[in-house]
């Protein structure tokens, strides 16, 4: 299955809060972060959403409903993203 990166956000806190808004709607979701499982967090804040391909137009849809969310999509839009993931 392949992921796609459907927002950036400034932490893992609110990326996994999100991530709870998209379980309602049974999309499966990854938040992946660069900060050692929460350990260098002041050197490396933030954290992506990424979820099925197939799934990320409704995913953005809804994401698009939550004010952080809103610039979060634009934002992932913007920038590139590291390619393929796979669930795990």
């Amino acid at each position: 299955m392949d992921f796609v990166k459907i927002a950036s956000l400034s932490s893992r806190i609110e990326a996994e809060t999100i991530g709870h808004a998209l379980d309602q709607y049974d999309i499966p979701h990854q938040v992946k972060t660069d900060d050692a499982g929460g350990m260098l967090v002041p050197m490396f804040p933030g954290a992506s959403i990424w979820v099925p391909s197939d799934k990320a137009q409704l995913a953005k849809k809804l994401l698009s409903c939550i004010e952080p969310g809103a610039d979060a999509v634009q934002q992932a839009e913007d920038e590139p993203d590291s390619g393929q993931s796979t669930a795990g």
